[in-house]
């Protein structure tokens, strides 16, 4: 016979997977035809020799017996005889075997249990009327046998679980699921065991989640949708994104694309190489033919973006409607008649160059002209100072950047300018998003940081919370034009200039550092306006080492000074500014402005253009805009829903988490903070690493230190932990250096550091590492459990798993040994059974060490509200707790 697992007539039969379990162990085989005919009958003798193949390490329990018709030259005397010594046959009473009878199921699985030294259950009945609608067929001498075969999970009836069929003959397939069950081998399907109904719902999800509260979410496909407890769909698989339910809610995202929690990696892409367009002590835009000189002498000189001013002094270089409807001026007078941008962007596109429109004077409406048109028409639009007069510094007058009205006026000239032409992007700077940090003290602003503190503002203009409240209000207008601009058109660069950090903060209540932190800008351009080298050098070196980020620097090309005044920067400093970005890589670079690459017979662009600007370079507007998160903003939206699938809120942020006691951490850019039901936030973008709540407190990563705060973001234990997990039973574990130690809820050691390694409490036991062996402690830190485990696992419901060489068992709360090492793999009990794995599958013990659910399944989770996740053929379902 043959040893193979691919005859012809088993590939559609219900017990192949049982069959090909034998066959690889040479249990039993096929026949030299190719065919192994699981529906023949077995034999007697056959079944003897399976047995003896099975338990080969059965031991003897009584003498040989001498069969008459089973003479010693018989081909299976030697297997009969073995098989009859280890107790699975008798023979019958006039001394015979009858080995070429076929064998009925019934006489097949009463071998099984007395074999197996299974003591028959003496009261059957309850069992076999529970399982069988034949129960009268079973002869008496078997119905103790079969209750107990029932009871181990060892019968198999096919096709109706109901039906015994005792008398009828045992097929081959059917003795092979028998000798599968026997041995705890997977293979059979479960709608064929009595006793192992336990699918409530079908293996059938790419992915699947545990139950909580009810619910489960599953992948169908490659959609989230949820389920309750009987495998009715909730929410229909249409999701892109979905979480486990908590606290009642679950969060889901819809259209977009799955990805991880972490910021886009920049891909490779050109230097950036850009150049101011202004109209102050510039001819430029004069007209056209100077427009069209000055791209094609900025093309030739090696620069590929260029950013021209477009609102100034409270007049736009572009016919505007807005402005002609509001203010009754559509364009600055002096171009007249005129679309200067429109011109620019024609003859900038001509010769390859980008153009991102500036928006120079921002929120300050006029440059010495007591608030100039703009106020004289709106005169609630002025920021005031402290004095409560019209907000002025160094001669600039400014409108009041908080007034909402004065926000949605700015967006409007924006969205006007991105409506109409085609550019690459926007650009603001340090008058946009800024407000002088004297301003502030109009009657809205007073009014709300009344509402919000229930006191008046600082009469001291630059306290440091007043300053940061300000410039937080700032920081969330630039989000609003920010999702407003990428809505119209995903592509768009937001490009700023600010004043240098954290001058800028102090003066002009610009938060750069949480621009960037929280991904407001694609490219950002710090005006690091220094006359001399060494200066230059020093701000740099402060961006790169202290500002920003490895992963945001690729996003930063600063702003160099040229010319102001009188005050042309030369050569010499130039090239050495530019090489220097590049040591500290930073790849481009924006000069202010275009006129000082023009003075001194065009000294600077020649330099420029035989030295680091020789080779041309495109701009590569979507590299920039692939380090972006735009597409993670546009692409979807998330939204936290009940229980039937309503949605409750949908939060604006990059990436978000459930909620546990009461707050959620949610992702802007590449900082963290923590929001509560309701949808407001609690903290401040600060952490880059936020994990859930537990026992009142949040683990929280600030650069590269651990701490933790509270419910209202406060840091009540300042990050000073080098690793650290959340608190449980009111301590933590904490490493500093290579050690671990516990800490309580004040932040003091309870236990100091001197492990290798430490989990979390559980049970008042805590699994520690030292010299590569693992124990337990107490929560005083005494070794309540020797350091002898080569792995263990946590405390639950009084067991723990532990593994010593290559075998997992489980010890009680005294260290006892109570379930023995034998298991490849265990996981903690939940619901009074464990997860182990026997023979390369998962199955269920309890707490005696019995095989409950026998070892079927690829994969498997813990059981949670009385269902167990569990893969079986590639597919997720759910089986119910048969302890229970």
């Amino acid at each position: 016979m043959l040893s193979n697992s691919n005859f012809s007539d088993i590939q559609n039969h219900w017990a192949k997977d049982a069959i090909r379990q034998l066959l690889t162990r040479s249990i039993v085989s096929g026949y030299p035809d190719g065919t192994f005919r699981p529906n023949n009958p077995v034999t007697r003798a056959e079944f003897a020799a399976i047995l003896r193949k099975a338990f080969a390490n059965a031991a003897p329990i009584r003498a040989s017996i001498t069969f008459r018709d089973v003479p010693a030259n018989h081909w299976a005397s030697s297997a009969i005889q073995a098989v009859t010594r280890a107790g699975f046959f008798s023979g019958y009473p006039d001394s015979t075997f009858r080995p070429n009878l076929p064998i009925p199921r019934v006489q097949a699985v009463v071998a099984l249990v007395s074999g197996l030294k299974y003591n028959p259950d003496p009261n059957p009945n309850s069992t076999l009327e529970q399982y069988f609608d034949d129960t009268g067929a079973i002869p008496k001498y078997a119905l103790g046998a079969i209750a107990t075969a029932t009871q181990k999970r060892l019968m198999v009836n096919y096709p109706d679980i109901r039906r015994f069929h005792p008398n009828q003959n045992a097929t081959r397939g059917e003795i092979a699921a028998l000798i599968c069950r026997a041995l705890n081998l997977p293979g059979v399907p479960f709608q064929y065991i009595p006793g192992l109904d336990l699918i409530v719902i079908a293996p059938q999800f790419q992915q699947a989640d545990s139950f909580s509260q009810g619910r489960a979410r599953v992948k169908i496909k490659d959609k989230w949708g949820y389920i309750d407890n009987t495998g009715k769909l909730i929410v229909e698989p249409f999701l892109e994104q979905a979480e486990t339910f908590s606290e009642g809610l679950a969060l889901i995202r819809t259209n977009s694309e799955n990805r991880q929690n972490s910021p886009p990696s920049p891909p490779p892409s050109g230097e950036i190489r850009g150049v101011w367009l202004t109209t102050t002590d510039s001819r430029l835009f004069s007209s056209q033919e100077t427009i069209a000189q000055a791209m094609d002498f900025l093309a030739q000189t090696g620069f590929n973006v260029v950013f021209p001013v477009v609102w100034n002094n409270a007049a736009t270089l572009y016919p505007s409607r807005l402005m002609r409807e509001n203010f009754g001026l559509e364009i600055d007078p002096r171009y007249a008649k005129r679309d200067p941008l429109q011109e620019l962007i024609t003859q900038a596109k001509r010769v390859g160059l980008a153009v991102i429109p500036w928006f120079e004077y921002g929120f300050a409406s006029s440059f010495s002209q007591n608030g100039g048109h703009l106020i004289t028409k709106k005169p609630d639009w002025a920021a005031r100072d402290p004095s409560g007069n019209l907000l002025t510094k160094n001669n600039f007058e400014w409108l009041n950047a908080f007034d909402p009205e004065v926000q949605d006026f700015l967006l409007s000239l924006i969205r006007e300018v991105i409506q109409n032409y085609d550019i690459a992007g926007i650009q603001g700077d340090d008058r946009l998003p800024a407000l002088p940090s004297e301003g502030g003290y109009d009657r809205k602003t007073v009014q709300r940081y009344l509402q919000q503190f229930n006191q008046n503002p600082p009469s001291n203009p630059k306290e440091t919370k007043w300053i940061q409240w300000r410039a937080d209000l700032l920081t969330n207008f630039l989000t609003r034009l920010y999702q407003e601009v990428v809505s119209i058109n995903p592509q768009l660069i937001i490009s700023m200039s600010p004043s240098p950090y954290p001058w800028g903060l102090v003066e002009y209540l610009q938060d750069t550092q949480a621009w960037v932190d929280r991904g407001l800008v694609d490219m950002i351009h710090p005006q690091l306006y220094r006359r001399d080298f060494e200066g230059y050098k020093q701000l740099i070196d402060r961006v790169v080492n202290e500002q920003f980020t490895s992963v945001q620097l690729p996003s930063v090309f600063p702003g160099i000074l040229i010319k102001v005044s009188s005050y042309r920067i030369n050569a010499e400093h130039l090239l050495k500014a530019i090489q220097y970005n590049r040591d500290r890589g930073i790849s481009g670079e924006v000069l202010f402005f275009y006129e000082g690459l023009r003075e001194d017979n065009e000294a600077l662009a020649k330099a420029l253009r035989s030295g680091p600007y020789a080779q041309s370079v495109p701009f590569n507007s979507g590299a920039v805009k692939a380090r972006s998160f735009t597409e993670r903003r546009v692409g979807g939206k998330y939204n936290y829903i009940d229980l039937f699938g309503k949605s409750i809120t949908q939060p604006q942020f990059d990436w978000a988490a459930s909620f546990k006691e009461e707050r959620a951490p949610v992702k802007m850019g590449y900082k963290w903070g923590y929001i509560d039901k309701t949808g407001q936030l609690v903290s401040r973008w600060e952490f880059d690493q936020a994990d859930a709540f537990a026992e009142g407190l949040a683990l929280v990563k600030i650069g590269s230190k651990y701490g933790y705060i509270n419910q209202g973001g406060q840091r009540v234990i300042p990050p000073q932990f080098d690793q650290a997990k959340s608190f449980n039973q009111g301590l933590a574990a904490v490493q500093v250096g290579s050690q671990w130690g516990y800490i309580d809820k004040l932040g003091q050691f309870v236990i100091t550091p001197q492990f290798e390694q430490a989990e979390s409490f559980t049970q008042g036991l805590a699994v520690v590492k030292i010299a590569d062996k693992y124990g337990y402690i107490n929560q005083s830190g005494q070794q309540v459990i020797g350091i002898s485990f080569d792995q263990a696992g946590a405390v639950s419901e009084g067991l723990a798993p532990v593994k010593n060489g290559n075998t997992w068992g489980y010890i009680d709360l005294t260290g006892q040994l109570i379930i023995a090492l034998q298991f490849e793999d265990a996981k903690s009990f939940q619901s009074g059974l464990a997860a182990v794995k026997i023979a390369g599958k998962w199955g269920y013990i309890d707490k005696l060490g019995q095989v409950i659910i026998p070892p079927d399944f690829e994969e498997v989770e813990s059981f949670c509200e009385g269902l167990a996740l569990v893969k079986l053929d590639g597919k997720w379902g759910y089986i119910r707790n048969l302890s229970l």
